[in-house]
C-alpha cells in the first residue's frame, strides 16, 4: 500500500470516533482497537490494527480533533444522521489533497463499532471496512 493511502486510512480511523460522536453515539472515551480493511480497484489489502485514545474533551468537540496531517488538512464532516444504532456521514476534505467519503457506522452498546467507509481520491475508489472495539481506558 503507498503511503498517501497508508495516511488516509490513519485519518479514517481517527474520523471514526468523531462521526459517531457528532450524532450523539453512545460511544464512551477510552482506548479502542480498531481493525481496518481496505479494498482499492478490486485488490484487498492486509488488515490493519490501531489503537486511538479517545477522550471526553474529544466526544465534546470533535471538529477540533480532526487530525491536521501532513500539509495542514482541512477536512468537514456534514449530513450527519442518527437513527436507531446507525450513524451515517459525509466527509469532504480540501487538502493536502482532494477527498470525499460517505460512511455508514453500526454499533453495539458504547463498547463497539463495525462501519463502512467509500472513499474516493484522485481517480481511485477505495473501500473501507472497521471493527472496532473499546479496551479499556486510555494509557496514563
Amino acid at each position: 500500500m503507498n503511503v498517501r493511502f497508508s495516511s488516509v486510512a490513519l485519518l479514517t480511523v481517527a474520523l471514526s470516533y468523531t462521526a459517531l460522536a457528532q450524532t450523539q453515539s453512545p460511544m464512551r472515551a477510552g482506548n479502542w482497537e480498531v481493525t481496518t480493511k481496505m479494498n482499492m480497484a478490486g485488490m484487498d489489502m492486509p488488515p490493519a490494527k490501531h489503537t486511538q485514545c479517545v477522550t471526553q474533551e474529544m466526544l465534546k468537540d470533535p471538529q477540533s480533533s480532526i487530525p491536521k496531517g501532513p500539509g495542514g488538512g482541512d477536512c468537514k464532516m456534514s449530513d450527519y444522521t442518527f437513527t436507531s444504532n446507525t450513524a451515517t456521514y459525509k466527509m469532504v476534505c480540501t487538502k493536502p489533497q482532494a477527498m470525499t467519503m460517505v460512511g455508514e457506522m453500526k454499533y453495539s452498546g458504547t463498547d463497539s463499532y463495525t462501519g463502512t467507509m467509500q472513499m474516493e481520491m484522485s481517480g481511485q475508489k477505495v473501500t473501507m471496512s472497521m471493527d472496532a472495539k473499546r479496551i479499556g481506558d486510555c494509557p496514563k
